[in-house]
């Protein structure tokens, strides 16, 4: 794991100034120096919008190792020239965890990882996060397969969330793989929890600076009402476990500051967040209706087609996703790796 130094050694880093997005190279056998531009420093600077940012990186190339074409004007970034499965070098990694800070959440096509490169490929970037409730695979617990057989009539993750945000550190990052897929449908959308909060007025941005949220799993996975899995069924595809998860509770800002570029987004979801702390879930009601509201809007999300071996790793941090559940004809298998995150703030 490489990326433990950089993520201790970057909390809550200040603005920089454009002129930092630039560093200057000597080209090997040459003494004419070639400016390039810094894609850390891009990353944390927070004095233009994330929109700005990530427009800027679809006319200038920052990347010495691998190369990334945005998805959307406002989140996503699909790399080609990297084989996910191969030992990468570090300095590779390096590149792709920029990515990922730059544009929340990067593709990788045609990868077809098996479980053990999975796990080993998550720990590049991290610690890994086992899942409070869903057991993993039998030999590989640290990996969720998430099943849908054809005909079922809900898909696991069918509304807008943050992975595992009831937790009180919850997860930082996610790696979904793309084993068995349906010809059309069930894509996944993603929408930027940067672009939210910045898209507010200045008032309510300082209204909501100083709330705190409660963040609890015990909704979506109330064994009364859970679909996607069982906890009583053996024979169920996606088992799950009633641990103490289901009864505790997290509070967590409802405005984050992200912890290596500075940004601050949006940590309210319609999963996981019932409430504003201090509040009643009526009087929270109308406050988190409007800010699920933002997260749908189409300016902020992207969406994702799948094909059987594509991989997809997202920041939990500043982003959310929703699983499309349209395609209820043929079966969809994903597996799932998650990172430790830290406590929000």
């Amino acid at each position: 794991m490489i990326r433990s130094t950089l993520r201790k050694s970057s909390l809550r880093l200040p603005s920089l100034s454009p002129s930092a997005f630039r560093f200057s190279t000597v080209m090997p056998g040459s003494s004419e120096q070639k400016e390039e531009m810094n894609p850390y420093a891009l990353a944390r600077d927070t004095s233009v919008s994330v929109k700005d940012m990530r427009v800027l990186l679809a006319t200038q190339d920052v990347f010495r190792h691998i190369k990334v074409t945005p998805v959307t004007a406002c989140l996503g970034g699909e790399i080609t020239g990297v084989n996910l499965a191969e030992k990468l070098s570090d300095d590779v990694i390096e590149e792709i965890w920029a990515a990922f800070l730059l544009f929340g959440v990067i593709f990788v096509r045609e990868q077809h990882l098996t479980p053990a490169q999975q796990v080993a490929l998550a720990k590049r970037f991290g610690e890994v996060d086992r899942h409070p409730i869903v057991k993993g695979l039998e030999d590989y617990p640290d990996v969720l397969e998430i099943v849908r057989e054809a005909g079922a009539p809900t898909n696991f993750g069918e509304s807008w969330h943050s992975d595992n945000s009831y937790m009180p550190e919850p997860s930082l990052g996610s790696i979904l793989h793309a084993v068995e897929v349906p010809p059309v449908g069930n894509d996944t959308m993603f929408s930027c929890a940067y672009g939210a909060y910045e898209d507010l007025s200045p008032k309510m941005q300082d209204i909501l600076d100083g709330l705190k949220a409660v963040h609890t799993a015990g909704i979506a996975f109330n064994p009364a009402t859970v679909s996607g899995g069982s906890f009583e069924n053996p024979e169920a595809k996606m088992k799950y476990v009633k641990s103490q998860e289901l009864e505790s509770q997290s509070v967590h800002p409802v405005v984050r500051t992200h912890p290596e570029t500075g940004r601050k987004a949006l940590f309210v979801n319609s999963m996981f967040t019932p409430r504003i702390e201090g509040m009643s879930e009526a009087e929270s009601k109308p406050i988190l209706d409007y800010l699920h509201s933002q997260v749908g809007q189409p300016h902020l999300t992207c969406r994702y087609r799948w094909k059987s071996g594509d991989v997809a790793m997202w920041d939990n941090r500043c982003l959310q996703h929703v699983a499309i559940g349209d395609n209820s004809s043929h079966r969809r298998i994903m597996r799932r790796v998650t990172l430790k995150g830290d406590k929000p703030f």
